[in-house]
């Protein structure tokens, strides 16, 4: 009694988010007051149901997982299979950043044994602890003692998230005289569980230093059966389109639309989603999904066909390659693209820029060639934890359009990673919270009006066409459409001005 719980109200909250349902915690274990050992945490949290499981990292960061299976020490190692459980963030350095990140490995979710704390994606760790090599490492550790069992670790062993093995002693900072513990687990979130674009060193600081580590009982979770959600708006916080029909393509002069984003965010599925709409049926002509580095490598200038004419609708999607830590359009090349002098299928070198020499380099492009609206495209489930040299390229790109007029709009991707209740609707989109949160985040990354914001759910898992999806993405169409009509009277008018000008000089 009198011990105080480190997991927060907003905390509460967000892990209620991810979970799926309003759900209340209460406190099982904590290695502050009942000791870090294995033999606590089983004795204190097997067999208790849903729990979700909370380091806080010595430099505020506060990450865990979460298993709907039960904790369950048997006779021997175990692996758990669980199809809801997921690891996440809440915090780093202080700062809130929210990230759940999905099983993808259901049938390796968690791993159990009498020496392991909570332990999630069991990748060859049974193989690991069954092997004569380990048996023989603990048994020299047990006659070591405390210490040297303490600063075991486990680097070869494939585990998303070790939180410790065996007993861990508290250590006592020599000036602050704050205890820490400095767990001999290991954290690397990508076997099990979905692989995030961000490094562990931006979800723990690279480290497995704690102030504490708590256990909580999660009562009463039905994962996506509620129909209350803290995180759901009775008031729509913008007006959302009408869901019942079917939007049309305006009338406007052919333009050239460049998709701008990081890598992963959905540049190329975006352009397959809008070609699905006017193909009616869900195709996939643009390669897309998940890859170590862009999966776009070449320049792409994609004409949409328009069935009821026969002919093309007056736009053109420009795919671009995704925008990554080490390898990036070069800031020649973004130049290059919005003047319209790179062409179609042209081949984007990393380690160097385009110049003339370059097949199909156009040195002297027409108006037709040039870019007249930019799209980023952002991916909201990863936007506040991305990394700082895209970001910096992202505001030198936004730079290089200001400086030519060209308007911006940002279409926002994943909304239904961020919210369960979304995934569940995408009509939900304009009451959800978190979708809020995420619009008001993409504007602040690129330096954008909110208005300029445009919610979008790319065609990823489904296999027949919905007309709520259509109507996102072409509400975001047509709005870019307005912008890029806005800039070409502007061009219009600027192009009559100096004729004028030239007919004085004359």
């Amino acid at each position: 009694m009198g011990i105080k719980e480190l997991l927060t109200a907003e905390d509460r909250t967000q892990l209620s988010t991810f979970i799926g349902k309003s759900s209340s915690f209460e406190l099982l274990y904590k290695i502050s007051r009942d000791g870090c050992s294995a033999s606590k945490f089983h004795q204190s949290c097997d067999n208790k149901g849903p729990t979700v499981t909370v380091l806080y990292n010595t430099e505020n960061s506060v990450y865990g997982g979460f298993l709907a299976a039960d904790w369950k020490e048997g006779h021997s190692s175990t692996i758990i299979s669980d199809k809801k459980a997921f690891l996440f963030t809440l915090h780093f350095n202080g700062v809130s950043k929210p990230r759940k990140y999905s099983v993808i490995k259901p049938s390796h979710a968690a791993f159990v044994s009498k020496e392991f704390g909570p332990t999630f994606g069991a990748g060859n760790v049974l193989d690991f602890v069954e092997s004569k090599s380990f048996a023989k490492d603990r048994r020299k550790l047990s006659a070591y003692g405390k210490w040297e069992l303490q600063n075991y670790h486990f680097e070869d062993t494939t585990v998303d998230l070790l939180t410790f093995y065996g007993s861990v002693e508290p250590i006592v900072e020599t000036y602050a005289g704050t205890p820490f513990y400095k767990l001999n687990g290991k954290a690397d979130f990508r076997y099990a569980y979905e692989r995030g674009k961000e490094s562990m060193n931006t979800i723990n600081n690279g480290h497995m230093c704690v102030f504490d580590l708590e256990v909580y009982k999660v009562k009463d979770v039905t994962v996506g059966k509620s129909l209350h959600c803290p995180n759901l708006s009775s008031k729509a916080w913008r007006d959302p389109p009408f869901w019942d029909e079917q939007l049309e393509d305006s009338g406007l002069s052919e333009v050239n639309i460049l998709l701008v984003g990081q890598i992963g965010a959905g540049k190329s599925s975006f352009f397959n989603t809008v070609n699905s709409i006017f193909r009616g049926e869900v195709t996939a002509r643009a390669c897309a999904g998940n890859s170590q580095h862009s999966l776009t490598t070449v320049y792409r200038k994609y004409r949409i066909r328009n069935p009821e004419s026969c002919g093309y609708l007056n736009f053109r999607l420009c795919d671009t390659r995704g925008i990554e830590d080490d390898m990036c359009i070069k800031h020649q090349d973004m130049v290059s693209l919005l003047d319209g002098q790179l062409p179609d299928q042209h081949k984007f070198n990393p380690a160097a820029h385009a110049t003339e020499k370059d097949p199909g380099f156009k040195a002297k492009p027409t108006f037709k060639d040039k870019i007249h609206c930019v799209a980023f495209v952002l991916d909201s489930s990863s936007i506040d934890v991305i990394q700082e040299s895209v970001s910096q390229k992202l505001a030198e790109f936004h730079s290089l359009m200001i400086e030519r007029g060209i308007p911006q709009i940002v279409y926002l991707t994943k909304l239904d990673k961020i919210c369960p209740f979304v995934d569940e609707d995408i009509r939900r989109i304009f009451s959800s919270e978190a979708c809020k949160q995420a619009v008001d985040k993409a504007a602040e990354v690129i330096g954008l009006p909110r208005s300029h914001v445009f919610p979008v759910k790319n065609y990823e898992k489904e296999t027949q066409r919905q007309i709520s999806v259509d109507i996102l993405a072409l509400s975001a169409v047509r709005q870019t459409l307005v912008y890029a009509d806005d800039y070409l009277e502007d061009q219009f008018e600027l192009s009559q001005t100096e004729e004028q000008l030239q007919l004085l000089k004359l």
